[in-house]
């Protein structure tokens, strides 16, 4: 008879934890949670690397409280009065800060404060293929919550600049930093607008998909398996989850026609979540890669455009994109 008290308590513990463990997994993707592990900006570091025909370049360290450190470059437009706009733009993971610096994208940099980060993980691209990707899942996990975070301690960074417009920092996020702009901006009240480049939502057959592309030979069913089992690692990270939460702030998607990285269901999941007002645009191209300077430009010219529109711009920026 004295097992049986026992037995209960000891399932009655399990339930507990489970029920906490996986109460605690949502909590860590709530507003409270994100902006709790961002902390509050303790340092900034800056030091010149170099120029270009509108901007002067700037390696950037930005210290939290909670003692991790964001890698940045800053690009700083050389004309203009200030306050100028505040940008974050995240890009690929491969490219990193350096997306900062591209020249296609002069027709914002001539007028913003850009901030872009290093991703908080470097993982060997192999390391991702096939089932591999679920052994990364958990560092995977945790650096999209700090990559989130982040984003939201560079929106503090910008917001303590003189030189910047307090109603004019917005979010911009590229490929892979297009869920974690899109994240970001639905637990941080502050950016004026958030953009979102050749991104789409439903991460599980988001990531089964572009597994079938690999070259590992990972048969359909591997692939969703481990599609669907980061999927659940990377609860609650799902961009379809925040997307409705920016409004009545503007969303602004861009999304390639031809992209096979990123599927049309997956674009149109993304975009049915978010709330009015919102725009989607569809370029005529594949997914956009680093190195192609004229797509870079035409989509930079046409977010300038959205941006002068919506007052998040000066009027000149729609009508300086033949200068790309």
């Amino acid at each position: 008879m004295a097992r049986r008290p026992t037995l209960l308590l000891a399932l009655a513990a399990i339930a507990l934890l489970i029920v906490g463990g996986v109460g605690w997994l949502f909590y860590q993707g709530t507003a409270s949670g994100l902006l709790g592990r961002k902390g509050h900006l303790r340092q900034v570091t800056s030091l010149p690397i170099g120029a270009d025909d509108v901007s002067d370049l700037f390696d950037l360290t930005l210290r939290s409280s909670t003692g991790e450190a964001v890698h940045a470059m800053l690009r700083l437009p050389r004309r203009g009065s200030p306050p100028y706009p505040g940008v974050v733009l995240v890009g690929g993971m491969e490219l990193g800060r350096r997306v900062a610096a591209l020249r296609g994208l002069d027709a914002i940099a001539r007028y913003a404060v850009i901030v872009s980060p290093d991703y908080p993980i470097q993982v060997d691209a192999h390391a991702l293929e096939g089932l591999g990707l679920l052994a990364a899942g958990p560092r995977l996990r945790a650096a999209a919550l700090d990559l989130v975070a982040q984003v939201s301690l560079q929106v503090d960074y910008l917001l303590s600049r003189r030189d910047v417009a307090r109603d004019r920092v917005f979010l911009v996020g590229s490929s892979f930093g297009a869920p974690a702009v899109v994240i970001a901006g639905g637990v941080d009240p502050r950016p004026a607008a958030v953009i979102a480049l050749y991104g789409g939502g439903h991460v599980g057959s988001l990531v089964s998909h572009v597994l079938t592309l690999g070259r590992g030979g990972i048969s359909p069913w591997q692939a969703s398996l481990a599609g669907h089992g980061l999927a659940l690692l990377l609860l609650p990270l799902e961009p379809t989850r925040y997307a409705g939460r920016i409004a009545p702030r503007p969303l602004l998607m861009v999304n390639g026609a031809r992209d096979s990285l990123i599927p049309r269901a997956n674009a149109d999941a993304l975009y049915a979540a978010a709330r009015e007002p919102k725009d989607i645009l569809w370029m005529a191209s594949e997914h956009v890669h680093p190195d192609e300077t004229e797509l870079i430009g035409a989509v930079s010219g046409w977010i300038a455009a959205w941006l002068a529109k919506r007052g998040l711009l000066p009027p000149e920026a729609a009508l300086d994109t033949s200068r790309n």
